[in-house]
């Protein structure tokens, strides 16, 4: 059944002898391996080079069977490899470490195997390492929201499968790609890269991988609104799967089927799913996604309004992954993040410091040379004194040059790294004390049968207070980044900016904005919004305006126009002001190569134009 199911997957001319290996693998390893013991047991048998090269070349069947036995094989794998000094096979081992600690759910060790893989693969510049462990550094930042670390890392993996001519990497980069555009609602942008995706896992006879091709066709169909299509892929993709021994893969196919269902508010039909996931997961200890199937059980129990089982539920979901936990967790890997890419730098810096070090070596002898060089006839001490100076004061023009572009630079690494704090910030409080209180509210919200009636308004007081934290918490983690700029785009970012003014109903702010969509880099959006919501914040405090205009005009350049008709001001007056805020706007134009006017004159209300090139 096997064979026919791969042929007709592959088409008629595709190699028996392929489909033979497979089916002798998984033979192998399921005759010989029938508990994760006796896999250890026999792998541990092999003298230490068979046993780290077996590791290697057999991860992927190892994890399928059991977390547990691959965490515990690729470690051990990695101490012995990096004793007789095997730096790349320490490596890959690290590697394959990292993606078992990830699966089984545990990130705190994930992410330095990875950053000790990649850092070993980078310094012996092996592409085919290198792409391998960035796109699975992309899933990780992925799945901890950090969006645009984890777009850069997949296309840094590309580049490297490119160079290596590593195909799977490739493959997946094209499913990450495609999943990442969809999640933006680029569908048409996302399909090539999913057609892409599945031709080089069929080309390479990657049965694994086309498990996962299939799960991106079901993907594609449930955005579209389709299904009863995404049903059918899954369950093409579970049926490969099955016929591979992949338990991990098929236990993640049951949860995606209930998450179809879960969508499309079918939740009765989602929840036998999210148990058969359990089921699935426990064997073999994927707690992640034993975590993941409680809490979307307690989902539908509270879209079904069964509070009883979705409190259930919750407590079994908060036995594997508490809310705490997992906030501290988050800290610790965004700090172990930071860290690898301070050591990075230093690195760098260190380097160009011993480079200017050899330049100004070099120039000294130089120097000398000429000097040395001015004891013959007076016309050749004329010339080279002239050269000399002319060299001299290009250097000073150039270094001037130089100095303020590392200003501009500096100033401009520090607002970004003010944004990312901000975005940490605003993520944490979401993620965390939103969560928290969501919790709080579902816990108080099951003891409504047992809230006597003489309680019953101090009851309905907690949960209304419990409601405005949850606001608050809300409003705060908007000012800090807004959640529009990030997931939908700019413009829905300041219509939400001029609605929040305009709830506050003491003045009216009238938006134009273009029919097209303005697509900006995420960091120049920022910066911009950053500009407009400065700009707007002047406004309401010192204008005294009633009426505020914000004009948006797609052209090149792009140009903002904001007016009011307030009390004005006299222009002249912005450079003796101690306040900071039109420093900052006329800093982060400069950093964005854009240009401020200012018309103002007092009694005449004021206009802002911000210009840009897109």
């Amino acid at each position: 059944m096997f064979a026919v199911f791969l042929s007709k997957v592959f088409g008629s001319d595709s190699s028996k002898a392929f489909i033979v290996s497979i089916l002798l693998t998984f033979g192998a390893i399921e005759a010989f391996c029938e508990s994760k013991d006796s896999l250890f047991q026999h792998a541990r048998s092999l003298n230490d080079e068979a046993f780290v090269g077996y590791v290697i070349d057999n991860y992927y069947e190892i994890y399928s069977l059991n977390f547990d036995s691959a965490i515990l094989m690729t470690k051990e794998a990695k101490n012995i490899a990096e004793s007789n000094g095997w730096t790349k096979k320490a490596a890959y081992a690290s590697l394959y470490h990292g993606v078992a600690t990830y699966l089984r759910g545990d990130f705190e060790q994930s992410l330095p195997s990875y950053l000790y893989a990649l850092s070993i693969f980078d310094s012996l510049q092996d592409h085919r390492g290198i792409g391998r462990t960035s796109i699975e550094l992309a899933g990780f930042y992925h799945r901890h929201g950090q969006y645009e670390i984890a777009n850069e890392t997949a296309d840094k993996a590309y580049q490297a499968a490119q160079i290596a001519n590593d195909t799977k990497t490739q493959g997946t980069y094209y499913g990450f790609k495609m999943t990442f555009l969809m999640k933006q609602d680029k569908y048409d942008e996302a399909h090539p890269y999913m057609l892409k995706a599945f031709e080089i896992r069929k080309q390479d006879q990657d049965s694994i991988g086309l498990g996962y091709a299939y799960l991106d066709f079901a993907e594609y169909e449930l955005r579209k609104g389709n299904l009863v299509g995404a049903k059918k892929f899954v369950d093409q993709s579970t049926e490969i799967r099955k016929l591979i021994g992949d338990d991990q893969g098929v236990a993640i196919n049951t949860v995606i089927t209930g998450e179809n269902y879960f969508h499309v508010g079918q939740y009765k039909k989602a929840i036998p799913y999210f148990e058969e996931s359990i089921a699935l997961a426990t064997p073999i200890g994927y707690t992640d996604l034993i975590r993941f199937g409680y809490d979307m059980l307690q989902q539908s129990y509270v879209k079904l309004g069964d509070y009883k089982n979705a409190y259930k539920h919750l407590q079994q979901a908060q036995m594997f992954n508490d809310s705490i936990f997992n906030l501290e967790k988050s800290k610790a890997i965004l700090t172990l993040q930071t860290q690898y890419e301070t050591e990075k730098k230093e690195k760098e810096i260190e380097l160009l410091s011993i480079e200017n070090e050899l330049s100004a070596s070099e120039i000294k002898n130089a120097n000398n040379r000429f000097y040395a060089s001015i004891g013959g006839i007076g016309l050749f001490i004329l010339i080279g004194f002239l050269s000399f100076n002319r060299y001299k004061q290009k250097q000073r023009t150039l270094l001037a040059e130089e100095k303020a572009i590392n200003q501009k630079l500096g100033f401009k690494s520090l607002i970004e790294g003010e944004e990312k704090e901000r975005k940490r910030i605003a993520q944490e409080l979401h993620d965390g004390l939103g969560q928290l209180l969501s919790t709080a509210r579902l816990n108080i919200s099951a003891l409504e049968d047992m809230v006597k009636s003489e309680v019953d308004k101090q009851w309905q007081n907690s949960l209304k207070l419990i409601d405005d934290a949850v606001t608050e918490v809300r409003h705060i983690s908007h000012n800090m980044m807004p959640n529009a700029l990030i997931s939908i785009g700019f413009e829905a970012a300041i219509k939400e900016q001029v609605h929040i003014i305009n709830d506050a109903g003491d003045v009216k702010v009238h938006i134009d904005l273009p029919s097209d969509r303005i697509d900006l880099p995420e960091s120049e959006a920022i910066a911009l919004y950053r500009v407009i919501q400065e700009v707007l914040n002047n406004a309401l405090k010192y204008a005294e305006a009633k009426n505020i205009w914000l004009k948006v005009v797609k052209q090149e350049p792009l140009s903002i126009i904001i007016k009011d008709d307030g009390k004005g001001f006299d222009p002249h007056m912005i450079t003796t002001s101690s306040g900071i805020g039109w420093l900052n706007i006329q800093s982060r134009m400069e950093i964005l190569n854009g240009e401020v006017h200012i018309d103002s004159s007092p009694g005449n209300g004021s206009e802002i134009s911000l210009k840009l090139a897109v």
